[in-house]
């Protein structure tokens, strides 16, 4: 198994492989198991978005999405602790898309200051990816791992998150820049930040434009990299709200009338007309 930057979990591969034999955890195509030593709750999360447009969230409020199944769900109530919690999610063959698969502190139990995890990605026929970090002091989420399906089921990992002993900080995948010897953008103004020579929080009109680039690391309201996406125009939005948007039934009902009457460009919805009969009558039967 590869073990990117060794944490201090002390959670060694038999222990975490005999804990999912406990829970007679099942396995696919694409396995991801999270395990940690604390009666505090973390939780294992995935997030897909799909080659079809379509997207999910796999976690403890909703167990099945985009073929994946969270089949092991522990620590959820403090009558239920254990010594040795882990976590399951399993895909038998995950779509094609795009994956990220997150560890979060849910609620914080015990006297350790920090809680320490280890996540392990399994692929078949490839070499298990594990990473160890650490959850409570600073962020209360970070990601994993991030994984590509393509059309013909093969995986490829685009990032997998490389942790010192203490919080947990993603790391970028290797750039070309990198490569080359320069510190990527991102990286550089990772340092700024550290030495407090400039401010992580951006401002102002292109605030969400700064952060996605990697200029900033959070806008004003908190929204992180992982929380915003590029819109079908082009524009940095937030990726919850893009979501809600994208699964508004008067929106989607909209968008069929104006395909249907082969609208271009902008068409007042008023009352009465046939235009906004017709989204009515499709908003009705969706």
């Amino acid at each position: 198994m590869a073990l990117l930057r060794r944490g201090s979990s002390g959670i060694s591969d038999d222990n975490l492989n005999s804990r999912l034999q406990r829970e007679q955890a099942k396995s696919g195509a694409v396995t991801a198991s999270l395990a940690w030593n604390d009666p505090s709750d973390l939780d294992l999360h995935a997030h897909a978005t799909l080659a079809d447009g379509s997207s999910a969230h796999v976690f403890f409020r909703n167990k099945q999405g985009a073929g994946g199944v969270l089949d092991v769900d522990m620590h959820a109530r403090d009558g239920s602790i254990v010594e040795e919690p882990v976590e399951n999610i399993f895909w038998e063959s995950p779509p094609a898309g795009t994956y990220s698969i997150r560890a979060h502190l849910y609620k914080k139990r015990g006297t350790q200051r920090a809680v320490r995890f280890r996540a392990v990605l399994k692929r078949e026929g490839e070499e298990d990816l594990s990473v160890e970090g650490a959850l409570g002091v600073g962020p209360r989420t970070t990601e994993c791992f991030r994984f590509e399906v393509d059309a013909a089921g093969r995986v490829r990992v685009r990032k997998a998150m490389a942790l010192a002993a203490g919080p947990a900080r993603p790391v970028a995948a290797r750039t070309a820049a990198a490569a080359r010897g320069a510190r990527p953008r991102a990286a550089v103004a990772q340092a700024k930040w550290a030495k407090g020579k400039a401010s992580a929080v951006a401002r102002g009109k292109g605030a969400k434009a700064q952060v996605y680039k990697g200029k900033k690391l959070k806008t004003s309201s908190g929204l992180k990299r992982e929380d915003l996406t590029r819109g079908k125009r082009g524009k940095i939005v937030s990726l919850r709200k893009h979501r809600l948007g994208k699964a508004n039934r008067w929106a989607q009902a909209t968008a069929k009338a104006r395909a249907a009457k082969g609208v271009s460009g902008f068409r007042l919805l008023k009352k009465g007309d046939s235009f906004y009969q017709m989204v009515k009558y499709i908003f009705a039967q969706s």
